[in-house]
């Protein structure tokens, strides 16, 4: 009877091992899986990143391009009412009227049209901006759930428990639909 129960003991442990190979094989692959995830993610959002820097410089500038066209504009306009108002019943009053209209021309031909496009180019890089910062955002959290996913399942290879393998599965599962989401942003965040 002894050699019959260290026989099936025996086969016990072996069904143990095989198990606990597999547990941690499979808990290594899941691991893995996570920080291959994660290091995408991270890629992601220092690119989302570098795009809301980018476009926030080209909407600034193109702003500033907006305030000079702005100035310019203004300083056209006055000019070309001085020059009516200080030479109306002189000598030069036809030369002056010239003046006043080539930059009342300058005005309407040059500024005033570059001044909308400014307007709406500024408008859409700032829209890119926040676009880029969303995703930045949506990344971020994409990364966390990653980092702790990693941190479950590798407790779980070491402990052997399952439940924190499941918790770790399910964790990266949310981290991959909140980095999917981020890519297409479909389901606004409320970052």
């Amino acid at each position: 009877m002894e050699a019959r129960e260290a026989l099936e003991r025996a086969e016990q442990a072996q069904e143990v091992a095989a198990h606990a190979d597999h547990f941690g094989r499979n808990g290594a692959l899941l691991v893995s899986v996570l920080a291959a995830l994660l290091a995408i993610a991270t890629i992601a959002g220092n690119r989302a990143t570098t795009e809301a820097v980018l476009s926030q410089q080209k909407a600034s500038d193109a702003w500033n391009e907006f305030q000079a066209n702005s100035l310019k504009r203004h300083v056209n306009e006055d000019t070309a009412a001085m020059l009516r108002v200080l030479a109306a019943g002189g000598p030069g009053e036809a030369e002056a009227r010239e003046q006043a209209d080539a930059l009342d021309a300058a005005v309407a031909t040059k500024y005033r049209p570059a001044q909308d496009d400014l307007g709406h180019k500024a408008q859409d890089l700032e829209h890119e901006r926040d676009v880029a910062e969303r995703q930045h955002r949506g990344f971020q959290e994409a990364e966390a759930a990653f980092q702790l996913a990693i941190v479950l399942s590798s407790v779980a290879i070491v402990a052997r428990t399952g439940a924190l393998q499941w918790a770790g599965a399910g964790l990266g599962l949310m981290g991959l639909l909140l980095f999917l989401n981020s890519l297409s942003l479909a389901i606004p965040m409320p970052f």
